[in-house]
């Protein structure tokens, strides 16, 4: 199940150069690096989109966000704080990706419908929906 409203905590540390160090301590291996919060905020929001689409497409389970109080952190001045994101604008924005599906066809028609200004990418779009009697994406996303 799909939820559209997440909310996971990020840790936020101070870098010695006076920037912040961040992550994600339900994505290990996330690492941001900012110049101040608004930024670094800004940068985990993107993230995080891109963890959860990709959990999505590889149909794995999303982690648990876990409690303030289960995550360990390794300075007095690290602080936690919560990034929300609403989901459905970005699975549609990834649904309507433009992806290259190579197709073959013969010289001669190839030749004819360029001849005619055709647009191929629109006929094979327009070719497959037909074909699978879809008359509106949003049924299928």
């Amino acid at each position: 199940m799909a939820f559209n409203h997440l909310i996971y905590p990020i840790v936020v540390e101070k870098a010695e150069d006076g920037g912040l160090g961040m992550y994600f301590p339900d994505f290990p291996g996330t690492a941001i690096l900012s110049l101040d919060i608004a930024e670094g905020i800004r940068k985990a929001k993107d993230m995080l989109v891109d963890l959860v689409l990709e959990k999505e497409e590889q149909g794995q389970p999303l982690p648990v966000p876990s409690a303030p109080e289960n995550i360990s952190l390794f300075d007095e001045s690290d602080r936690i704080v919560f990034v929300e994101v609403y989901m459905p604008p970005f699975r549609n924005e990834a649904a309507n990706k433009a992806v290259t599906k190579n197709c073959t066809l013969p010289k001669w028609l190839r030749d004819a419908g360029e001849d005619a200004g055709l647009n191929f990418s629109q006929l094979l779009q327009a070719s497959i929906k037909e074909a699978l009697g879809i008359k509106s994406i949003e049924k299928h996303l």
